[in-house]
This record gives C-alpha cells, sequence and structure tokens, in this order.
C-alpha cells in the first residue's frame, strides 16, 4: 500500500508537469467514457435490470398459437381461456388483460382515460399492493359487480389532485357510475406508460365464442413448476380443445412466453446494442491515440527510466509505475465521464418518443452504471498504457538508447506498435462509418418513402364511443355522420373521412377469408388479413390513388350488394393471374360491440387502390381489405380532416364543432398526419443521429491519430531528411517519402475495415429499410471519405517535411 500510495503521488507530479498531454487525455477520455456511460444506462435499464416484480421470474404471457406459424402468436377467444383456466395444474393465477380505455365525464370538460380490463388476479402475478384502499375481491370479474376501477397514483395525482379521500369516491366513465376501490404504490412500473386506470373483465354472454380471438392473458407458474412442465400441460390442453372443437380449433395450440422477454422487440434491442458497440469503439480509437501519446512520451523518459534501473528498479516495478499513471489518468476521465455520461443520458431521455420503451424499463446512472464506468476506466487505464509502458521500460537499455539514436525513430518496436494502433484506428472507424452510413441512407429513403397517400394538411383525431352509449348500429352510423357534418363546416375544411384506426397507425381487425371460387379451407386454417372498415370518403380525403375499378361511394350501404376495395398488394398476392374487379371474398360478419362473427359475408371487390403503409413508413408488407362503415359499423373511429389551412389551427374550431353535437365528446389523439409520419421515423431518425455522431468523432480521432504518428515521425527523421535534401532530394520526393508511409497504414486500416464491415453490418439488417446491410454505395463512400481524411492528416506534415531547412537539419541534437 505505501508502495501504490508513492506511485499515485509520483504519477500526480509527473502528469503535472505535461499539463497538454493530461488535458488531451483526460478529455479525450472523458468524452469515451461519458458515451459509454450514458448508452450502458439505457443497455442496463432495458436489457440487464431485472424486472420490478418480486414474482418476475414466474410471469409468462400465454396466447394462442395459430396454425402452420411456430413463432406466431394470436389473441385468445373466451371459451378457450376458460377452458385452459379451468383445466391446468401448472399456475397459481391466470388472468386475461385487454384494452379498456374510457371517457371520463362529470368534472369539466370529457377527458380521454387509458384504460385496462383485467382479471381479478392480475395485480396477484406482478405482486402488487394497494398504496391506498384494495385491489380487485375475486367475483368482481362477473356481471353486475365489475363496476370497480382501481387508479394508477399518477392518474390520482393528475386527475384527482391526491385527494387522499379519494377511496369510496364514484366516477362516470363512458357513462356508467364507478367505484374507485384503490390507487397503485407510486413510482412503480405502472406509472410509466400505458393503462392508467383498470377495471374487471366480466365475460358477457356475446363473449362466449372460441372463433373470435380479441384478448390476451398473463400468468404465473406455481412454485417450483418449470417452464417446460407448463408448457407440456398447455400444449395437451390445446390439444383436446383442438380436437373436441375444429371448426375453429383445428391445428391451433397454446403459446407460453416468459414475460421478462416479451417486452423487448429485435429492433429495439438492435438499436441498443448497436450504439453501444459504436461508443465502445469510439473509445477504442481515443485509446488508441492515447496509446501513441504514451508511446512518444515514453522516448523523452528514457534518460528517467535508465536512471531508475540503475539504482535498483526492476522492470516490473518500472511497469507498474507506469500502469499507475496511466491508471489515474484515466480514472481521472471516467470521473469526469460520468458527468459527460449523465449529461449525455438525459439528452438521449428526451430523444426517445414516447411509449418506446418498455414500462419496465428504468433508464439511470445507477450503481452498476457507475460500477460499469469505473471497471472501463482501469481497462482503459491498463489497456492503452501496458504496451507503452513495456516499451518504455526494455531491459535492454542500452540497446534501447542505441535505438533512440539520431536518425531512427525511436525503435523499431515502437515504430510497428504505433503504425499497428494507427492501422486499427482506421479500421474500427471504418466500421462506425459504415454502420452510420447505412442507418443514414435507410433513414432518407424512409422519409421519401411513397405512403400511397397525400400526407400534406390533414389532422386525425379519435372519437372513442361505447356500445352502452350507442347500442343501435343505426344510430352509431348515424351520430358519425353528423360529427362528420359538422366538422364539414369549419371554414377552412376540405374533406373528412372516418376509419376505424388512424392512417398509418394499424387496423382494427385481422380477418380470415375464403376466396370464393376456390377450395375451400377449414375456417380455422384460413389465412388472415388486415381488414379496415372506413367511410365512403376515406380514399378521396386522403388522396389515395384508384387503379382500378371504383372507390367505395355513400350507395354502398345496408341492403345493398356488399362491395369492398383491396389494396395493390392484396390483388398481386391472390389474383395474380386474375382480374381482381368482380371476385367474391367471403369474410364473416363482425357483430359491432360483440365479440362474436356472424355468418360469412360475399363481398365483392370493386376496386384496386395503390397500397397505403398500413403500420408505418417501413409496411411493405400488409395485404389489406377495406370495408364501409355502413355496411359494417364500427365503434371508436378515428376522423381524419384534409384542411386548405395549417391542419393544426383548426384544432379549437374542430373541438368546437364536435361539442356542438355533443359536449361529452373527447377527441384524443390529435395529430396531424405529417406528425404520425415523422413518428414512424423518429427511431430511425435517431438511431441515425447518433451513430453519425459517434462515427463523426472517431473520424476525428483516427485523422488525428494518423496526423499525430506523422507528426512525430518527421519530427524524430528531421535529420533524415535535412540530409536528403542536402543529398539533392527535391520537395516532391521529400513529401512522397512521407504521405507514402501515412497512405499505406490508412490503406491497410481500410482493407481491414472493410473486411470489419461486411461481417458486423449484417447485424443491422433489422434496423435498415430498403437497403443492404452490405451496400456497395454505402461501402464505397465511407473508405472514399476516410481515405480523403486520412490524406489531409498525412499532407500536413509530410507538407512540412518538405520545408525542412537543410543546414538546420544537419545541426539537429
Amino acid at each position: 500500500m505505501s508502495q501504490l500510495s508513492q506511485d499515485m503521488r509520483y504519477a500526480f507530479r509527473t502528469l503535472s508537469s505535461a499539463p497538454g498531454y493530461a488535458a488531451v487525455a483526460i478529455l479525450t477520455l472523458a468524452v469515451g467514457i461519458g458515451a459509454n456511460a450514458a448508452i450502458f444506462s439505457f443497455v442496463n435499464g432495458i436489457l440487464l435490470n431485472p424486472l420490478p416484480y418480486s414474482t418476475a421470474d414466474r410471469i409468462v404471457r400465454v396466447l394462442e398459437k395459430p396454425p402452420g406459424l411456430p413463432t406466431a402468436r394470436n389473441g385468445i377467444s373466451t371459451l378457450n381461456y376458460l377452458d385452459w383456466e379451468k383445466q391446468n395444474q401448472v399456475f397459481e393465477y391466470m388472468a386475461p388483460q385487454t384494452g379498456g380505455g374510457a371517457v371520463l365525464t362529470g368534472s369539466g370538460d370529457p377527458v380521454q382515460l387509458r384504460g385496462a380490463r383485467v382479471g381479478v388476479h392480475y395485480f396477484d402475478i406482478f405482486g402488487m399492493k394497494a398504496a391506498q384502499g384494495r385491489l380487485f375481491f375475486p367475483g368482481e370479474d362477473q356481471l353486475g359487480k365489475e363496476k370497480v376501477v382501481v387508479l394508477s397514483s399518477v392518474l390520482w395525482r393528475d386527475q384527482f389532485g391526491s385527494d387522499t379521500n379519494i377511496v369510496g369516491r364514484k366516477i362516470i366513465l363512458d357513462g356508467q357510475p364507478y367505484t374507485i376501490i384503490g390507487v397503485l404504490p407510486p413510482g412503480s412500473a405502472f406509472d410509466r406508460a400505458g393503462p392508467q386506470f383498470w377495471r374487471p373483465l366480466a365475460f358477457e354472454p356475446s363473449n362466449m365464442t372460441r372463433n373470435f380471438h380479441w384478448f390476451g392473458s398473463l400468468a404465473l407458474l406455481k412454485q417450483g413448476v418449470t417452464f417446460e412442465q407448463a408448457q407440456h400441460e398447455m400444449d395437451a390442453i390445446g390439444a383436446r380443445i383442438a380436437a373436441d372443437f375444429p371448426d375453429s380449433n383445428k391445428g391451433w395450440g397454446v403459446a407460453l412466453d416468459y414475460y421478462k422477454n416479451i417486452f423487448i422487440n429485435d429492433s429495439l434491442r438492435t438499436s441498443v446494442l448497436t450504439l453501444m458497440y459504436a461508443v465502445g469503439g469510439m473509445l477504442l480509437i481515443g485509446c488508441a491515440n492515447i496509446a501513441n501519446l504514451s508511446l512518444a512520451r515514453g522516448v523523452t523518459r528514457e534518460r528517467e527510466v535508465s536512471v531508475r534501473a540503475s539504482l535498483g528498479a526492476g522492470r516490473w516495478r518500472l511497469v507498474r509505475q507506469f500502469l499507475t499513471e496511466n491508471v489515474v489518468l484515466s480514472l481521472m476521465g471516467g470521473i469526469l465521464g460520468v458527468g459527460v455520461g449523465y449529461g449525455a443520458m438525459i439528452w438521449l431521455k428526451s430523444l426517445v418518443p414516447p411509449n418506446t420503451l418498455p414500462q419496465e424499463a428504468v433508464v439511470s446512472l445507477d450503481a452498476r452504471v457507475l460500477l460499469f464506468t469505473f471497471g472501463v476506466s482501469v481497462f482503459v487505464g491498463i489497456l492503452f498504457g501496458l504496451v507503452p509502458a513495456l516499451q518504455a521500460t526494455k531491459p535492454d537499455l542500452a540497446a534501447a538508447m542505441k535505438e533512440g539514436g539520431r536518425g531512427s525513430t525511436a525503435g523499431s518496436g515502437r515504430k510497428i506498435m504505433r503504425d499497428a494502433l494507427v492501422v486499427a484506428e482506421v479500421a474500427i472507424a471504418f466500421v462506425l462509418l459504415a454502420g452510420s452510413g447505412l442507418l443514414i441512407r435507410s433513414f432518407f429513403r424512409l422519409i421519401h418513402v411513397d405512403t400511397g397517400m397525400n400526407t400534406t394538411s390533414v389532422l386525425t383525431f379519435g372519437l372513442p364511443a361505447s356500445d352502452k352509449q350507442y347500442p343501435d348500429p343505426a344510430a352509431l352510423n348515424s351520430y358519425y355522420a353528423q360529427l362528420a357534418e359538422a366538422v364539414k363546416t369549419v371554414a377552412g375544411v376540405r374533406d373528412v373521412a372516418l376509419s376505424c384506426a388512424p392512417p398509418m397507425q394499424g387496423t382494427c381487425y385481422g380477418m380470415p377469408f375464403q376466396l370464393a371460387g376456390k377450395p375451400t379451407v377449414d375456417r380455422a386454417n384460413r389465412q388472415g388479413r388486415p381488414y379496415k372498415i372506413v367511410s365512403a370518403s376515406y380514399f378521396s380525403t386522403l388522396g389515395i390513388r384508384l387503379l382500378k375499378g371504383r372507390f367505395l361511394n355513400e350507395h354502398d350501404r345496408k341492403g345493398t350488394p356488399n362491395a369492398m376495395v383491396i389494396n395493390n398488394r392484396f390483388a398481386n398476392t391472390f389474383f395474380k393471374d386474375e382480374e381482381p374487379v368482380g371476385q367474391r371474398i367471403l369474410v364473416q360478419e363482425i357483430i359491432p360491440g360483440k365479440t362474436q362473427l356472424g355468418p360469412e359475408i360475399a363481398w365483392e371487390v370493386v376496386g384496386v387502390i395503390d397500397n397505403e403503409k398500413l403500420g408505418g413508413l417501413t409496411d411493405d408488407r400488409s395485404e389489406v381489405m377495406y370495408v364501409s362503415n355502413e355496411q359494417s359499423p364500427v365503434y371508436g373511429m378515428t376522423m381524419s380532416v384534409r384542411t386548405n389551412l395549417d391542419p393544426a389551427s383548426l384544432e379549437k374550431s374542430i373541438r368546437q364543432a364536435v361539442a356542438g353535437v355533443n359536449r361529452n365528446q373527447p377527441l384524443n389523439n390529435v395529430r396531424t398526419l405529417q406528425r404520425i409520419m415523422d413518428d414512424s421515423a423518429t427511431s430511425n431518425r435517431m438511431e441515425a443521429i447518433l451513430l453519425t455522431i459517434f462515427s463523426g468523432i472517431a473520424l476525428v480521432l483516427a485523422s488525428i491519430g494518423i496526423y499525430g504518428v506523422l507528426a512525430y515521425a518527421v519530427a524524430q527523421r528531421t535529420h533524415e531528411l535535412g540530409v536528403r535534401a542536402a543529398l539533392g532530394a527535391s520537395r516532391s520526393t521529400l513529401l512522397t517519402l512521407v504521405l507514402v508511409r501515412g497512405l499505406i497504414l490508412a490503406l491497410i486500416g481500410l482493407v481491414i475495415g472493410l473486411g470489419g464491415a461486411l461481417g458486423l453490418t449484417r447485424f443491422i439488417s433489422t434496423i435498415l429499410y430498403n437497403v443492404p446491410p452490405r451496400d456497395p454505395v454505402t461501402l464505397a463512400s465511407v473508405a472514399v471519405v476516410l481515405a480523403g481524411v486520412a490524406l489531409l492528416a498525412c499532407y500536413i506534415p509530410a507538407r512540412r517535411a518538405t520545408k525542412v531547412d537543410p543546414l538546420v537539419a544537419l545541426r539537429y541534437e
């Protein structure tokens, strides 16, 4: 300990005597370590931290598994779920869950709240307790007893002013009275996203079907029951149901997934890890630069090493001293890096779109992140300090002093090491630039993609309505028509359309279908495709192009032939060698407000439209069927309004027009279509920006490294260059002499980097859009940019070499 203390004091004295070197090294490390700490806080919060539930390792999701698709998951039908719940012996609790948003009225303006309907054991699965009141009791999922609600602490605070007497209070949700029975604890995962309140899911008689898949479920494994045992038993139950009810369940099964594995999709995982590797590469380049500086300083300290060795210091004692200096340096960079990392983390969190991260993810500089930062600081101190320490403390001191003589480059060993570090910097920079180049190309292709519609000057918003308010489908359609007519009267509004989901935000249903005139497929095994319910004006309002036939129109109503429009992708897949217009597609009737299907309806294809980006800008797969809401009513429509003015400026007037029809009708998710489009590209934009920043820093550091090595080499070769000049070497000869060495190093780095990019960029293919991971244009562009930067970094010291005065050089040293 006394020697360590002595080494540290000596390290501080040595670094204080070289403030320029210390400042450059500390700032370089602070940026690199800080970036690593910031990104690791996301890796830690999303991928590494355990779920914040006491029962986390036993929570599983249980869904139906459609036939022929081993990895696919599907919603659950009511009767199948009730059989699972009754027959299984492996779960301590099971709980269904589905959406359950509602309009809160009776206290000022109507407010649309995010909600969920769940089984009474839902919170037991997570081991949750109420902070106030209680949670659900068994039996409260039965009709007549389900008018109770549990609030999140955030909703209790924001909507009810932290009323301490909230328990027992009645509120009006969708026109129905509910009693507040409890409030969840503050700071839980249930505060961060998702529902703001929970009601019991009480199955109604109309829910008792096997062919309508409309909710999900969670379960808690019994103590001692393994995941494999649970899956085996549920497979057996699923097989029995399939055998007993082949019309709805033939080929269907049951799929279990650990809850901890389902809330992180492959795209999110790839994005986070890609950024982690990027900042790691950036830090390695910084370390290579510092190692080169340390090698250069090692030459100037040879006399010091010789004196200490002659006084009896062993080589490993000297190595430890040098390593101590480097570790002290890196720890100072790490301390500053914590501040840089905290600021970067806050900035990155502000860039993340809402609801992008799972609600269980807590991104912060916690103890694990700080420990990681400390470990990285020590590691990089050893990494960039070990080789220079070994080089500076060679036991053959006489030989080292000879190598450091006139005209040499301070030792062939040091020269090789410096060159290797430069090659490594160029190679790593190439890989990072290739990744950022691919993401940039992907992003620009994404934002310039053909959406199949005109996205300018359109405002969209939800118009939630429930079957309790409008039990008659005809009255529902009449109500929506009144709202549409009222909005049309607003000055600046050109056209109005309705749809069961916002444009580019998915659809309401995925419906199995049968092509008329084709071999009949069992209902349980029919293919399902998106089924979007829209008003007749939907296509004209959004500027969707008609390719064949006609659009839906106002004549497509109940009692007239059932009309359907399909998109071009659907037509090409299922009517490749036939004329699609006039074909009939059989789809079971959707009973409005019910979780059941009626008889098959023969829909006639009347038109083919251009492909709408149904699920967002990256959606190149959806094969969609469109039908009129007049012929297939649905609750909870979205209105799209095309305007002659800035659509956002009309929001207030539109709200007033809607309130004129129904003052209790809320408008939720009010956004322009351009905003929806931008939100769809937000994650791609953020990835491209961040990786570009990191690779840009890496490029600057790599160019500094090349420049530094060549500038140092020129300084070491001043005498040699002077002799060459005195013997008649021209400036162009001297320029070429220095340039060639630097360009050879850069070329070797480019070749290695190209190999690395070809091998590694395939791992980001899941987050690229319409750009191959080995895109030759991107790789060639990166090579040109990096070669140009390397040439510039080589040219400056080479040009300096051509200005060597032979007389001055011959008197050098």
